[in-house]
């Protein structure tokens, strides 16, 4: 069990980013668009602190652990807009070395160009991430694909994800246990089923054939048993639960969770679905992430204040006074939404942060 951890989210906002580039050049010109401005986006750009913490780039972390040998950092999620993030955060945090790497792409070249950081980044992947990454970035897992100049990074591929099983980080003793959740669903139509197959007779009418949904899958991680990782999900499947809760019993100190905006949607949780899975994992802590730009950072703050059981403010925003009714009833939690940022510490079983402390 670790002793002392800092987390830090490098980005918390959906895929798109936040601000959104509709929202701002809407309004920068003039006559563009008739709907009213969004207070999200617009408020980045007006230099208020409130606006800092709307900025969200592609959600992301990096772990600092103690390790056998001393401390292990490990980045989860390396997006398209990573290397902005780290030029933002490494340097006020002191990150330079980054040692291990979950799903680490094309920006990591930095770290090992002429070894001038380090020789080369460990990357857990799983089999199936594996293979789409030869198939998409094939110079990434052979060099004979490279062009160019052939300044590719370098890393040591470690395929040994999968659903469930627990694996250690090589030589630190830190242990990450994956597990799959719902991401929405694959649009890949599948094979053509045969004719006799497809229609089935009822009052001499010919009936269509169902359309058959396969769900897509991705990974989030327990680390240790101190910190759950779920940034892209639509729903917990009831064959995660044992993988993502610590078999010791032990409650877990932090809970990172995805939710994309208010209202549900099939890739991602809506606030109450991210609520009613906080409620059940029942860590120390949740940090929302994953988040879209219609709702801002400070509305969220609002709700998760009467999550945990403060009273509702007297004149809400629209926004605060939608999720409160859209959250059902049950035990108050500490619930706070993340921001690009935010730097955790976790103690034993003590967890503070940089922000709401």
């Amino acid at each position: 069990m670790s002793s002392s951890i800092e987390c830090i989210l490098l980005g918390t906002g959906t895929s798109s980013s936040v601000p959104s580039i509709d929202c701002i050049t809407a309004h920068a010109i003039p006559g563009s668009s008739d709907r009213p401005p969004c207070r999200t986006c617009l408020s980045t750009i007006d230099g208020s602190a409130e606006g800092k913490k709307n900025i969200r780039r592609n959600t992301s972390a990096i772990l600092r652990l103690p390790g056998k040998e001393g401390s292990v950092t490990v980045l989860i999620d390396c997006g398209k807009n990573f290397q902005a993030a780290a030029l933002e955060w490494f340097p006020k945090y002191g990150v330079r070395r980054n040692r291990r790497s979950v799903n680490g792409l094309d920006d990591l070249r930095a770290w090992t160009l002429g070894g001038k950081i380090q020789p080369h980044i460990d990357l857990y992947v799983s089999q199936s991430t594996y293979q789409d990454i030869k198939q998409m970035f094939p110079y990434l897992v052979s060099k004979e694909f490279a062009s160019g100049g052939g300044d590719i990074p370098e890393f040591v591929w470690h395929v040994c994800i999968e659903d469930g099983i627990p694996f250690e980080i090589v030589d630190t003793s830190i242990t990450v246990t994956p597990f799959l959740v719902n991401h929405g669903r694959l649009f890949t139509k599948p094979d053509p089923v045969p004719a006799m197959e497809q229609l089935t007779l009822q009052d001499g009418q010919a009936e269509p054939p169902q359309e058959i949904i396969t769900p897509y899958m991705c990974m989030a991680f327990r680390i240790q048993e101190d910190i759950v990782y779920i940034s892209d999900c639509g729903a917990i499947p009831d064959n995660a639960w044992p993988s993502l809760l610590p078999a010791s019993g032990r409650q877990l100190p932090v809970c990172i969770l995805d939710c994309l905006h208010l209202r549900s949607h099939p890739s991602h949780f809506g606030l109450d679905q991210s609520v009613i899975a906080a409620r059940k994992i029942n860590a120390k802590r949740t940090y929302l992430l994953g988040f879209s730009h219609e709702v801002s950072h400070e509305d969220y703050v609002a709700i998760g204040e009467v999550i945990g059981g403060a009273e509702t403010p007297v004149e809400p925003t629209e926004h605060v006074a939608k999720g409160l009714t859209m959250i059902g009833e049950g035990e108050p939690i500490w619930l706070r939404p993340a921001h690009d940022g935010l730097r955790i510490h976790i103690s034993q079983d003590h967890v503070t942060d940089e922000t709401y402390d």
